[in-house]
């Protein structure tokens, strides 16, 4: 790479070479140069060289100022190297000189997001995916459900990760991401739906699983939540799920199980389980609270302190736990123990 790196330079110094400053021959393509300087600059930018990688995009944009692929270049070093005004003004000058480009607009919408502006991102996406020829609709779709999560607005990230699937069924991020939203609305049967449709795709995993194991858990099926902590346990035995599923099962009594048959027995198991879990929930040397960050939900959130999203919506006078957002503060016990 870098002897390719040092031909590319060597022969674009033969290109652009000039008895003076700003002047070119008659030959010379100001726009072709501007191209190669541009990839150049990218992979400059790519290996971690943004001094070469500056030069290189400048000398681009000198040669064809009026490029948005180049003005869109430049906005990415910028947007990278954390100057969001020349960022932004040189995302709007591209997407000016190239009003219906798919690409660019999905990437200034990738900014405005990343810069808080939810709706400017928004506006940005849906603009990408307004152009029938734009062939990425489902990844910015996926982008657009993801943005729409770091700011709490769960309903419209469920829809836009429906909206990713209609374009692309089986894509396996967007499903996944759409799972675990489902189970933090406690959404069952559709979860139960997506994540069938990942596990098509997908290999499984501790994290799969452990969905599959809440899943089956929350519907009220702890005989299909045993079968998916069996499929855990046994290809994952080191994982830290199979650690919290033979805690649960441990709390799963004999005793219980023995005074009732059929789905009595199911219900009853699982609250002597849920009330064990509890208790080991709220031990002392546990956080009193959690402050929510960008992409969380209260899935991922229960999942990193150990506790059940019914408690956690219980705890903090939660009805829809799709209504949780960035900077929130959420307890982590239950009333009698908040503000000790």
């Amino acid at each position: 790479m870098r002897i390719g790196l040092i031909a590319a330079v060597v022969f674009l110094s033969g290109c652009v070479s000039n008895s003076q400053p700003g002047s070119y021959n008659s030959n010379f393509d100001r726009q072709e140069a501007a191209k190669t300087r541009m990839s150049l600059g990218l992979t400059y930018l790519k290996n971690n060289n943004y001094q070469q990688a500056k030069v290189n995009l400048d000398q681009a944009l000198e040669y064809d100022p009026r490029s948005a692929k180049v003005n869109y270049a430049i906005a990415y070093y910028y947007q990278l190297v954390g100057d969001s005004q020349r960022a932004d003004d040189l995302y709007q000058t591209a997407m000016s000189l190239a009003p219906t480009d798919g690409d660019i607009a999905n990437s200034y919408g990738a900014f405005k997001c990343q810069d808080g502006d939810y709706d400017g991102a928004k506006h940005y996406f849906l603009k990408a995916v307004s152009n029938q020829q734009y062939a990425n609709s489902a990844e910015t779709y996926e982008n657009l459900a993801l943005c729409a999560q770091s700011q709490g607005n769960i309903d419209d990230a469920i829809t836009y990760f429906q909206s990713a699937l209609k374009h692309q069924p089986l894509r396996g991020k967007s499903l996944y991401l759409l799972t675990e939203l489902y189970v933090a609305t406690e959404q069952w049967t559709s979860a139960k739906y997506t994540l069938d449709k990942y596990q098509r795709v997908a290999k499984p995993s501790p994290d799969s699983l452990w969905l599959a194991f809440e899943i089956q858990r929350g519907s009220n099926d702890w005989e299909g939540a045993k079968e998916v902590g069996y499929k855990l346990s046994t290809l994952f035995p080191d994982s830290s799920y199979t650690t919290k599923y033979k805690n649960i099962l441990a709390q799963y009594t004999p005793q219980v199980e023995r005074k009732v048959k059929g789905e009595d027995t199911i219900i009853e198991a699982v609250s002597s389980s849920d009330d064990a879990e509890t208790n080991q929930e709220t031990s002392s040397d546990q956080k009193q609270f959690h402050i929510v960050k960008a992409n969380e939900n209260l899935y991922r959130i229960s999942l990193m302190h150990n506790i059940k999203i019914t408690s956690l919506k219980e705890w903090n006078n939660i009805e829809n736990a799709g209504s949780i957002f960035a900077g929130m503060k959420l307890w982590l016990v239950p009333h009698n123990m908040q503000g000790e």
